[in-house]
């Protein structure tokens, strides 16, 4: 797409399809967020929904607003849809915990599936919190295996028969980069691995297809492009092939097969409802459902192609003004952020914020743009890309 100047970018939001849902958030006129992978913008329905909660349910029927609105099935009903998201059919995707949570209960129930085998895969550059949870895992529950950290392009060849699973972020928290789902999904099936997705940078803004796409396991947050809000809860999904084997070590009540029996002994629940663990977090659960059902109101190919188009002209015009992208510039490889290198990044973003354009750092050199297809307009681009430029010289 080539855009010669900002006349061009208002005609395309003019003729953006998905122009009109901009309107459903509720946005400031300044600043600009540019940092939707990190925390998305509030739905003007969260609002509303959250007040008829907190006054027609939890204020006027106290705790049997439990059974009497629904509450203790919104971990699947609310997983349901993220899964329509995510490619997954109903019955595999539950709601609850955080992203770290979520994905330490997978990672030992991926140790479980696969016995025999005694080392976890992972990318060296992978989101921290994802290394920290796989060595957590090994220092208090598995001494018995260990964590090899590999550079991502190395990853087929360090597949062998002593790898149990493969732990990987679909879109790199730091580049932007796509990695290949399907693909990466084979090799390691066949070399006898698992895989577990981290999907936090790509569910809501990238095409995912877990069932399609034969994958394993998979968790992912609810506040970055399902605009759930701050805090959010995360969601996990197992292959429903797999349910009838799948084990966690943490064993709450909410997980047990009948859950006000009270029972002494776990027995746990049958389907993806076993990964489950306390009481969930209503009020967030509500937020994130509204973020959710509006993202799936949108045709999955036209968010695509939006941001696409939009991270696709930052790039472009980023480097015009003399920056240095280091984000793929091919759309296959492309997330929905936007990446840019400069040693001073902490200057440059406070500079940013100062024109009005909020992204984010990270250490050490790399300024993140995170275009959000539902709310950031091809104007919005063109500005701040003009903005960047203007500090880069200053």
């Amino acid at each position: 797409m080539r855009v010669g100047d900002r006349a061009d970018c208002l005609a395309l939001d003019a003729a953006d399809e998905l122009g009109a849902l901009r309107e459903e958030f509720d946005l400031p006129q300044r600043p600009v967020f540019l940092n939707g992978n990190s925390l998305g913008p509030p739905p003007r329905a969260t609002w509303h929904r959250l007040s008829k909660v907190v006054r027609e349910q939890w204020r006027a029927d106290m705790n049997s607003a439990w059974w009497k609105h629904g509450w203790l099935d919104l971990p699947r009903t609310v997983g349901d849809r993220v899964g329509r998201l995510v490619g997954a059919a109903p019955g595999q995707t539950v709601v609850g915990e955080s992203t770290s949570v979520n994905l330490f209960k997978l990672l030992c129930a991926a140790l479980e599936l696969n016995p025999g085998r005694r080392t976890v895969l992972t990318d060296a550059g992978n989101f921290p919190s994802d290394l920290y949870i796989a060595d957590g895992v090994v220092r208090h529950v598995r001494p018995d295996v260990r964590v090899r950290r590999v550079e991502a392009h190395a990853l087929a060849g360090a597949l062998d028969e002593d790898t149990a699973v493969v732990v990987l972020s679909h879109v790199d928290y730091r580049t932007g980069e796509l990695l290949p789902m399907r693909e990466i999904n084979r090799r390691a099936h066949a070399a006898g691995s698992l895989v577990l997705w981290d999907l936090a940078h790509s569910a809501g803004v990238v095409p995912v297809g877990l069932d399609a796409d034969g994958t394993d396991l998979a968790v992912g947050c609810g506040y970055k492009y399902l605009n759930g809000g701050p805090g959010a809860p995360g969601y996990l999904y197992v292959a429903a092939r797999l349910l009838p084997r799948v084990e966690q070590p943490v064993t709450g009540w909410l997980g047990h097969a009948e859950p006000f029996a009270f029972e002494a002994g776990y027995r746990p629940a049958d389907g993806v409802g076993r990964l489950l663990t306390g009481c969930p977090p209503l009020l967030s659960l509500v937020a994130l459902e509204e973020g959710v059902r509006l993202a799936g109101n949108v045709d999955t190919r036209l968010v695509r192609a939006k941001s696409l188009a939009l991270t696709g002209l930052f790039a472009e015009l980023a480097e015009r003004a003399g920056a240095q992208v280091v984000s793929p510039r091919a759309p296959q490889r492309r997330g929905g952020h936007v990446s840019v290198r400069h040693p001073d990044a902490e200057r440059i973003a406070k500079g940013l914020a100062g024109e009005g354009f909020m992204a984010e750092v990270r250490v050490p050199d790399l300024i993140r743009v995170g275009l959000s297809p539902l709310s950031v307009r091809y104007v919005d681009v063109w500005d701040a890309a003009a903005a960047l430029g203007r500090v880069l010289t200053a």
